[in-house]
């Protein structure tokens, strides 16, 4: 039984310590989306959006990488003064990147973002827009925290998932503040550029 350990702890040790992926002045594009899961005072549970969320990260050590992310966002099924509508928002929001796990094909991960954007609102009929719509469209702020990873096939491309917590506010409307709140599980592509 002894033995047992002593190799399975071995063995764990070798691949905890194996080449890392990710080096000092790395370049990444990653290309992702994320369906909107949640729910907020104007639409119900379920998936009611989707985000695209391109990026570019640069790694300022072996573990650590800033990120550079422009999102645009989606959002169906909402009622504003009883009309159907929507919003489309876009936001740019840098985030801190640290790997706790760096290894030649896979990547576990933390990030912490925090930035600004816009949002438009509109009725699904252009013909029932009301001012209201323009009250609540404006200046956003997004907060993102999660957990992710990176598997590569081979030593530039590879598939990334992060499972983010992510609130989004308006802050320019005072009629409404949580225009997001909830979990949104982000599947991409990353792409090493050097």
């Amino acid at each position: 039984m002894k033995r047992i350990l002593v190799v399975t702890v071995f063995l764990i040790g070798a691949i905890l310590n194996g080449f890392g992926q990710s080096q000092k002045n790395d370049l990444k594009l990653i290309i992702s989306a994320l369906p909107l899961f949640g729910s907020s005072d104007s639409f119900d549970s379920g998936i009611n959006g989707i985000v695209l969320k391109p990026s570019i990260g640069y790694y300022i050590s072996e573990k650590t990488s800033i990120d550079l992310n422009f999102s645009y966002a989606s959002l169906n099924n909402l009622r504003v003064g009883n009309i159907n509508s929507y919003y489309n928002s876009f936001a740019f929001i840098p985030s801190v990147r640290n790997n706790f796990v760096n290894k030649e094909k896979l990547r576990v991960f933390a990030e912490f973002g925090f930035g600004f954007g816009t949002i438009k609102y509109d009725a699904d009929d252009s013909n029932f827009r009301t001012y209201q719509h323009e009250q609540l469209s404006g200046g956003i702020s997004v907060l993102t925290i999660g957990i992710g990873g990176n598997y590569y096939f081979n030593d530039r491309f590879g598939l990334e998932v992060i499972i983010p917590y992510i609130s989004s506010r308006n802050i320019t409307s005072e009629n409404k503040n949580s225009l997001y709140a909830g979990v949104g599980p982000t599947i991409g592509l990353t792409y090493k550029l050097n």
